[in-house]
């Protein structure tokens, strides 16, 4: 039964893949067919399917789509955008490094989904005619946030070491000496996350030129180039809402789950202020974008109950053999990681691979830390596909990119950060202390 749920599971992925890149359907449909076809199949069960629904990274996008949506119909966004046309006619690579950095910043302090959400509402201040249009920005704002995700010990960056930790604590039995420390993500990664910003600010223009979907982001006058009509009680509401918003993230360690009710709140005082109908709301919690990430948050659950992880673990353990080489541990890991972080999501990749990485060092004499830091490290490589993570996955469905046509940028900027990855690891934290 099990070799049919991976068989049925894999077959639904080859869907997913092919419908993503011939783009016949939207996203969302797309995502909701293979949860349908998966549950129908009996590999996953009714509550499964529709748990994205209720996962809080949906409810975090659904959301702040309509934060952003109210932003949009402010005098604010109209300020933006004439400041942000004059920066984009002096220096292309002046904007580029600019909204990289604040993308970089951001993600240190936040998850994903808000910092794409936040880095959206800016970009579609911006001119759309010039090559450094929105959708190859936007597509730059999610591979920086891959580039650089995790990297310092502040904000959610902190608890991402405490959570490598639990998925292999208990396989070296919470000996601190062999538990990851706030410092060994950077230790790795910092020489990556700086070849990738580069490769960034000289490679754009391989990202296809495409016209964002702001059906999820309704930008109102001020997104046609307009003058704002909302009135300044209404305007006031909104920026309060937006900023008390983007503190929660801030301190979202300290908050903990409350940070997800934070908009939810916002959003019902715009309801009841008539700060926005309630049609534009359900729109926004509604749209394409939405039953996309409910679906492919579902998929990713799918890959590893049908036992795919498990597969792709012995795999391993068959390619490294018997006393390999600390190089020849650090490729494995690092393309198994990468490879299936592309299908699967960062998080999911991360907690099948970290046990499997950690019980393969121990058992090698290697340092777990540095095995499992070379997991993590691999699995933020998740910008090829829209699957791979958040970040992504807004990228894709908002940008409407075909994951084929973006590999000439995604396709060299994955494999250097792979070889960068491999180098910096045997020189910083190798496996063999």
């Amino acid at each position: 039964m099990e070799n049919i749920n991976l068989i049925i599971t894999l077959a639904v992925m080859v869907f997913m893949m092919v419908s993503f890149v011939i783009q016949k359907w939207s996203y969302g449909l797309t995502a909701m067919t293979c949860i349908i076809a998966l549950a129908l199949t009996g590999v996953i069960d009714v509550k499964t399917a529709f748990s994205g629904f209720s996962n809080t990274t949906t409810i975090l996008i659904a959301t702040m789509m309509v934060i952003a949506g109210a932003i949009g119909k402010t005098s604010l966004i109209q300020r933006i955008r004439s400041v942000m046309a004059k920066a984009q006619g002096k220096s292309g690579i002046l904007l580029i490094l600019l909204v990289c950095a604040f993308a970089a910043l951001l993600t240190q302090l936040m998850g994903q989904t808000a910092v794409m959400a936040i880095m959206l509402m800016f970009i579609q201040t911006m001119d759309d005619d010039s090559d450094l249009c929105q959708s190859r920005l936007l597509f730059l704002c999610a591979t920086t946030i891959c580039t650089w995700f995790g990297r310092f010990p502040i904000g959610m960056g902190a608890a991402l070491p405490l959570t490598s930790n639990a998925y292999y604590e208990g396989l070296v039995g919470g000996n601190s000496e062999y538990l990851l420390g706030v410092f060994d993500f950077l230790k790795v990664g910092l020489l990556p996350s700086i070849v990738g910003t580069l490769y960034c600010l000289f490679a754009w223009k391989l990202i296809p030129k495409q016209k964002i979907d702001t059906s999820a982001i309704d930008l109102g006058a001020a997104g046609q180039g307009g003058k704002s009509t909302m009135s300044k009680t209404h305007e006031l509401l909104v920026y309060i809402g937006f900023l008390a918003t983007i503190v929660g993230f801030f301190f979202s360690n300290q908050l903990g789950a409350l940070i997800y009710l934070i908009p939810a709140v916002v959003i019902i005082v715009f309801a009841f202020t008539g700060v926005m109908s309630t049609r534009d709301i359900l729109g926004g919690l509604a749209s394409d974008m939405v039953f996309m990430v409910a679906g492919v948050l579902v998929f990713s659950t799918a890959l590893s109950q049908s036992g795919a992880g498990e597969f792709v673990g012995n795999l391993v353990l068959k390619m490294l053999g018997e006393n390999p080489s600390g190089l020849m541990v650090t490729v494995v890991f690092v393309l198994v990681a990468t490879i299936l972080t592309t299908f699967m999501s960062n998080t999911g990749t991360s907690a099948i691979l970290t046990p499997i990485a950690a019980s393969t060092a121990i058992a090698g004499g290697m340092d777990p830390r540095a095995v499992v830091s070379l997991v993590f490290c691999g699995s933020c490589l998740a910008v090829a596909f829209p699957t791979g993570c958040a970040a992504a996955t807004v990228a894709y469905a908002v940008g409407r990119f075909n994951p084929i046509k973006t590999l000439k940028f995604t396709l060299p900027y994955v494999l250097i950060m792979v070889v960068t990855l491999i180098i910096s690891a045997n020189i910083f934290f190798p496996v063999y202390g």
